[in-house]
């Protein structure tokens, strides 16, 4: 056996060994690279995932911020609409009390489209709608006008409609210095569409 190889030319053993130099020097290149590619990859992976866990806190803190912006607008219009009619003695005794608003509503509603249905932002809207005309025309209101108090007191009562119907008389009975948001809406007298983004917007402000 050994005469065999011996009698081999040398030039054909010496491209045997170069052949299977190759070969083994291939397959552990391609070990090496193999698993340079898996730790790029592994690598590469863990990076997409962290960009993505960050990009959705940011999602989540943002949301919660602008949820909270509108839910205080529509806070104080509700308290602040009940407040104003039920302290209506007549036209010449009332108390007006301010309804601020965010002047950017409408890039605070925006971001939070993929969160709401088509029909539930036109319900914001709608409340937007009002809360503009109370907030301008309590900032304007002067005492002993009767027109300045029959704006206000059709926009309060324009308010509590959108979101009470027929039952707007009954949620008047509510003692708002006791009653909390919560219980505002959430009962029997509010409209199902609005009780539901209200729920909505209150779940989206406690998101951790």
């Amino acid at each position: 056996m050994i005469r065999i190889f011996t009698d081999w030319p040398e030039q054909l053993i010496s491209s045997i060994s170069i052949i299977i130099g190759a070969i083994v020097g291939g397959v552990f290149s391609w070990i090496i690279t193999k698993k340079s590619t898996d730790r790029t990859i592994e690598v590469q992976n863990k990076i997409f995932e962290d960009n993505r866990k960050y990009t959705e806190k940011i999602r989540v803190r943002r949301s919660r911020e602008y949820a909270n912006i509108i839910r205080l607008d529509i806070c104080t219009a509700l308290f602040n609409s009940i407040r104003i009619l039920k302290s209506i003695k007549n036209k010449f005794d009332i108390d007006v009390y301010p309804i601020p608003m965010d002047r950017d509503y409408s890039i605070d509603v925006a971001y939070l489209k993929s969160q709401f249905q088509l029909r539930e932002l036109s319900y914001i809207y709608q409340l937007y709608g009002i809360i503009e005309k109370l907030n301008k025309d309590t900032n304007k209101f002067r005492y002993f006008n009767e027109e300045d108090y029959n704006n206000v007191k059709m926009g309060c009562q324009m308010f509590l409609k959108k979101l009470y119907g027929d039952n707007l008389n009954n949620i008047l009975e509510f003692d708002i210095e006791e009653v909390s948001y919560e219980e505002l809406y959430d009962n029997e007298l509010i409209k199902a569409g609005y009780k539901e983004v209200l729920r909505k917007l209150d779940n989206i402000c406690n998101t951790e």
